[in-house]
């Protein structure tokens, strides 16, 4: 299909030309935390090569990373925010493309620091948290630091560990989906948990999750969440009407400057919050990546994908 490889050139060809003169990407600009760096250049990045851009031209991107690693080792949102496990968990995904092989195993360490008793993830350590931003202690902030499925899956990706694929199994919803806690749809979720299982051999977990995955309903027209959910079923035949249905979708939806728009996609609930979908009046802010990099490299992965396995 000539329409997927103008497309996905296209796609790459605005990535890459949007990126500042160190080589990053800024995305997601908040009013409480503003904008995103080392997280949302990791995930650009990793995406891209995935797409099958060559290293050398992302070189430069992985060096401007690097310099931003903190003295413990991690990784976070912005040089402002402290270091966090998700943005610490892409930035290993990207950086072990390009060596840093000391640098990478700090990462790890830190990253194992977020991991709770459940065997699941936390997004960042209370003790962390409350001295970034000198919350007292009658202040709950457990919704920050609990385990949930999507960072625990992406630490897994890194750095696997029994008792975490323990919590990925044990938190699976009887339909099959897993919750999201910072994006707005599940999706995101389910599609970085299968990443993980898949990989692991969980077969039986994997299917229940795809077949939640491919109803419709399930999936927001929306090109970000259409672009994940091409990635986690493009490697089953079973679904390829459907594949070339949401990719013919993700075509009709792209700019002429090859990028796609975004909508609110990012949620930043109340940090005492374990379980913001059940009250949306508690999320405390949301963001759209206003710069377009998030969805369009998330966008020429999915392309890639769907390309190679014509």
């Amino acid at each position: 299909m000539n329409q997927v490889r103008e497309s996905l050139e296209k796609a790459v060809e605005f990535v890459l030309t949007n990126r500042n003169e160190d080589g990053m990407w800024y995305n997601f600009l908040t009013r409480h935390h503003g904008e995103s760096a080392d997280w949302v250049s990791s995930f650009a990045g990793l995406n891209l090569l995935e797409a099958g851009v060559s290293k050398s031209e992302l070189g430069k991107t992985a060096k401007s990373i690097l310099e931003r690693q903190r003295s413990n080792g991690g990784f976070s949102y912005n040089h402002k925010i402290v270091p966090d496990a998700d943005s610490t968990a892409f930035a290993i995904r990207f950086l072990k493309n390009f060596g840093y092989e000391q640098e990478v195993s700090n990462a790890i360490g830190f990253l194992r620091k977020h991991q709770n008793k459940d065997g699941g993830f936390g997004t960042y350590t209370e003790e962390a948290i409350r001295q970034y931003y000198r919350i007292p202690k009658e202040m709950l902030v457990e919704g920050w630091c609990a385990s949930t499925p999507d960072i625990t899956a992406s630490a897994l990706l890194v750095d696997p560990h029994d008792n975490a694929i323990k919590y990925l199994l044990d938190t699976q919803e009887e339909g099959g989906k897993w919750r999201s806690y910072w994006w707005n749809s599940d999706v995101y979720s389910v599609v970085h948990c299968i990443e993980a299982l898949e990989k692991m051999g969980f077969d039986e977990e994997v299917s229940r999750a795809k077949k939640w995955l491919v109803k419709d309903e399930n999936v927001p027209d929306v090109a970000f969440y259409l672009a994940l959910s091409i990635n986690a079923l493009n490697q089953d035949n079973k679904y390829r009407e459907l594949l070339n249905r949401r990719i013919l979708r993700l075509i009709e939806l792209q700019r002429k400057d090859g990028s796609w728009n975004t909508f609110p996609i990012l949620q930043f609930p109340m940090p005492s919050d374990k379980e913001p979908w059940k009250n949306l009046e508690r999320w405390r802010e949301d963001a759209k990546d206003q710069n377009r990099i998030f969805t369009t490299s998330a966008c020429a992965k999915a392309l890639s994908k769907f390309e190679r396995n014509l």
